[in-house]
């Protein structure tokens, strides 16, 4: 099986582009041949997807980069270097990384995975998208599928 999954917030207000992005894949029924899943709770759930069955997963976040808001980039888990300080794995607060270490602590078996950030301009705490993201989410929509098309499931990534 194959994946996109949005994370996020939606009382975050940029933070809510891959839960969106996922939501308008499914509900367009763009999602062939890979599943869209919008996760906007517990991170931790992404740990259900991590099995041999899985081919790919493509986390679609939005992602601090230092680009112009708007702005979009594919890249590896690895490549990320994360700044939140978090004490711990909690149900609380978000990140991917540690869920990424954990799966390792319990050797569980990790899919290739890409991620396609999404440069955020505004995070506060209101629903909505910021007019950056509003006019380009078509496009994220574009570049999300083809990703899966594009690679025909390889996880290969720019």
């Amino acid at each position: 099986m194959r994946y996109l999954i949005g994370i996020g917030t939606y009382m975050g207000m940029d933070d809510s582009i891959g839960l969106r992005i996922a939501e308008a894949i499914a509900e367009r029924g763009l999602d062939r041949g890979f599943r869209a899943i919008d996760l906007p709770g517990n991170l931790l759930d992404v740990l259900h997807y991590f099995d041999a069955d899985t081919e790919v997963v493509l986390v679609v976040d939005s992602a601090r980069m230092g680009l112009e808001p708007g702005a979009y980039r594919f890249f590896s888990a690895e490549d990320v270097v994360t700044h939140k300080a978090l004490d711990g794995i909690s149900t609380h607060e978000g990140d991917l990384m540690k869920v990424l270490d954990l799966a390792r602590e319990l050797d569980l078996d990790i899919p290739p995975i890409t991620l396609l950030g999404i440069e955020p301009a505004v995070i506060e705490p209101e629903m909505g998208l910021s007019p950056d993201l509003e006019r380009e989410f078509d496009t994220y929509l574009d570049v999300a599928v083809g990703f899966f098309e594009v690679r025909g499931g390889a996880a290969a990534h720019e």
